[in-house]
């Protein structure tokens, strides 16, 4: 009966023993021993970019208005919208009735002038021969002098009338100053031309520029010469401008500044394609990680910095702006500190890193 007694005392005891070893072995065999790895470190470098993104179109610097130097009823237009152009191309034709007009009437008094120069010269030439003889006195040989010299001067002024209306007759013929692109019709054939008013507009494909309008908060630090990144969404790569006009004078409502970017010659490049423009504004003191560094552990995007004994530990980061290869560290990572450049996706918490290569 004791040995019984004893038995049942004893049971529970072994029990709890096994059942208490149960509960240690899974634990035991969560922690795997550290590893080692061969990865890159880096420390984070510094003066990340600090851009200014603006919205804009690309605009031709040769932009021409063509309108009429005469007064006239539009009798043909030989283009449409659209149409290309060359330099000297005849693009419209005025009624030219009154030039024609204007033409005879100078041409007729050229004529008339060239024949009072004639008689004037055949009776200096008889006056001259008499005051040789003695025949006319001085004063009317001055009188006959003085009429040659007036008519001499009156054919002058009436070739400079001829030429004058010979050279509106150029005008009834209107033609492109540029090689470029119709790009508005204003004028239609019977309705009447007057100077100073456009009839057609002619767009250089040439010497494209990027438009766009800086804010007033950043037009300071935007010079003649910088250099800007300009993205065009009909365009797969960005191109490289330069800053080549900036106005000093402002929009008094929008309170933006205009500044036109060079763009180099592209294939596919058009006036009014839109697009962005990245300025380059200055560095930020933030820390900059490559992309391939990140990593994500327990839904938080972090890097595994390598302490003083070459154990990696996993810090969490609070990012900012994002590039296509790298991050900008906002809070979380120092300049100084060192990181794995390179994560392997089995790298754990405690693991000795030992260095691979100098990362760039």
């Amino acid at each position: 009966m004791r040995r019984r007694n004893l038995l049942i005392g004893v049971a529970p005891l072994a029990m709890s023993v096994l059942l208490a070893a149960c509960d240690k072995a899974p634990e035991a065999q969560l922690q795997p021993n550290p590893k080692s790895w061969n990865l890159p470190i880096m420390t984070a470098p510094m003066g990340a970019p600090i851009e200014h993104t603006t919205v804009g179109s690309v605009v031709s610097d040769q932009r021409v208005d063509i309108a009429s130097r005469l007064s006239g009823y539009i009798r043909e237009i030989q283009v449409q919208e659209g149409d290309r152009v060359q330099r000297g191309q005849v693009l419209a034709r005025l009624d030219a009735a009154d030039v024609e007009g204007g033409i005879r009437q100078a041409a007729a008094a050229h004529g008339a002038a060239q024949a009072a120069l004639r008689d004037a010269q055949t009776d200096l030439e008889r006056f001259e021969r008499l005051f040789e003889r003695g025949g006319v006195s001085d004063n009317e040989m001055r009188k006959v002098r003085l009429k040659f010299d007036a008519a001499r001067e009156a054919l002058n002024q009436a070739r400079a009338g001829l030429d004058t209306a010979l050279a509106q007759r150029a005008y009834a013929e209107i033609s492109s100053p540029v090689d470029g692109l119709v790009v508005a019709r204003l004028k239609r054939v019977g309705d009447l031309a007057v100077p100073g008013v456009p009839l057609l507009t002619v767009e250089s494909g040439r010497d494209l520029l990027f438009e766009t309008f800086v804010a007033e908060s950043r037009i300071a630090a935007i010079e003649t010469g910088q250099a800007a990144r300009v993205s065009l969404d009909s365009l797969p790569a960005p191109l490289s401008g330069r800053v080549t006009r900036v106005v000093p004078s402002g929009d008094p409502v929008s309170r933006r500044y205009q500044v036109k970017i060079a763009l180099p010659e592209t294939p596919g490049l058009m006036p009014g394609m839109f697009g962005r423009a990245v300025f380059t504004l200055g560095e930020s003191p933030a820390p900059v990680v490559p992309r391939r560094a990140l990593t994500e552990r327990g839904g938080l995007t972090g890097v595994f910095v390598v302490d003083g004994e070459g154990l990696a530990r996993f810090r969490w980061l609070r990012t900012g702006r994002e590039w296509p290869d790298r991050v900008e560290v906002s809070a979380g990572l120092a300049a100084d500190e060192r990181f794995v450049a390179a994560v392997e996706p089995a790298l754990r918490e405690g693991d000795r890193v030992i260095p691979a290569e100098a990362a760039q």
